[in-house]
């Protein structure tokens, strides 16, 4: 049967889905839907592929696959009308907190669409991380005790030719803010080590980069009947870009770099040398093809389904709360 895309959104990673979606699927029937439909027919021009602009939004619609990349706050209203049983639903990340995530977030609703929605957290296919996965499954790392995640970078070296005051990120809106930013990070630990019990979080606004926004975060994180000591930490002040992971059991030290894609594994016999492609986009475009050939989710595939992006955006309002509070906050 011939896939028929819908594209919500016309932004910069709308246009990377786009982009991957002409390549993996020539054959594909594409329309795209924006709020504006002067931004959405300007958008499609950039594409040499007959794709359409769809004028407003139904839940009766033929379309076999979804793709939500809007602005964060209208996830969940995008989600709540078009997710019905024959949907195919990718959405980009984060699952914002709002008051229609009370509804989607329903045991009637995750029962029928759960697995049907798919949200965007690509770094679990990063090749460094499905091997660390897969590490941690062996006898020999059974007591896993630290994790530590290390993240920073100016944020004005976020988005060339941009005013890094006027991005997302600088918290011009709701879901800006050094913690949302995190969110890949959260998935990764849900991923890994599996959904935390105790959320203890710090955020400090320097005011280095002259915005009105937390830009350093702390995060302790607790796992019922499980002695592991986790941590994330991430600033958008560094002079340089990082983005490490330290994973230490009881036989194996392992040093992961984000960035280069590396992995030091060092134990008292011998220290190895593992080198993963680098490929930003390759996690994109499997992610997609992945998702428009109707994978289940698996091994091999290990998506984030609609119930992760919940988890992960529960455990966001709990570190912002726990900053608030100054204590633990238990989820």
């Amino acid at each position: 049967m011939k896939n028929r895309v819908l594209l919500i959104g016309t932004g910069s990673i709308a246009e990377r889905h786009l982009k991957n979606i002409v390549k993996i699927n020539k054959s594909a029937e594409i329309s795209v839907y924006s709020k504006s439909e002067s931004r959405a027919r300007n958008f499609v021009k950039k594409f040499k592929e007959n794709i359409t602009v769809l004028k407003s939004l139904s839940k009766k619609n033929n379309f076999t696959h979804i793709i939500i990349a809007s602005s964060t706050n209208t996830h969940n209203k995008h989600l709540k009308l078009l997710a019905v049983e024959s949907k195919n639903i990718y959405c980009e990340k984060p699952i914002p907190y709002d008051k229609d995530l009370k509804f989607i977030n329903k045991k009637i609703f995750l029962k029928k669409h759960n697995y049907r929605v798919k949200i965007g957290y690509q770094l679990r296919h990063n090749p460094a991380i499905r091997f660390i996965h897969q590490e941690l499954k062996k006898r020999e790392n059974k007591k896993l005790f630290l994790v530590k995640f290390l993240c920073g970078q100016n944020l004005n070296d976020w988005r060339k030719n941009s005013n890094y005051k006027k991005l997302f990120s600088a918290g011009q809106k709701k879901y800006g803010s050094v913690y949302w930013e995190l969110s890949h990070e959260i998935d990764l630990i849900n991923f890994i080590i599996g959904k935390p019990s105790l959320v203890y979080s710090d955020h400090k606004c320097t005011n280095f980069l002259k915005v009105k926004v937390n830009d350093i975060s702390n995060t302790i994180l607790n796992f019922k009947n499980r002695p592991i000591s986790c941590s994330i930490s991430l600033e958008m002040i560094s002079p340089i870009l990082y983005r490490k992971l330290i994973i230490v059991t009881l036989s194996n030290f392992y040093e992961i770099d984000l960035i280069k894609n590396t992995i030091i594994k060092r134990n008292k016999k011998k220290s190895q040398f593992f080198n993963f492609s680098s490929q930003r986009n390759k996690m994109f475009k499997d992610y997609m093809k992945n998702f428009l050939n109707n994978n289940k989710r698996s091994a091999s595939f290990p998506y984030s389904n609609l119930q992760d992006g919940i988890n992960t955006t529960k455990i966001i309002k709990a570190m912002e709360k726990s900053n608030q509070l100054s204590k633990a906050i238990k989820l």
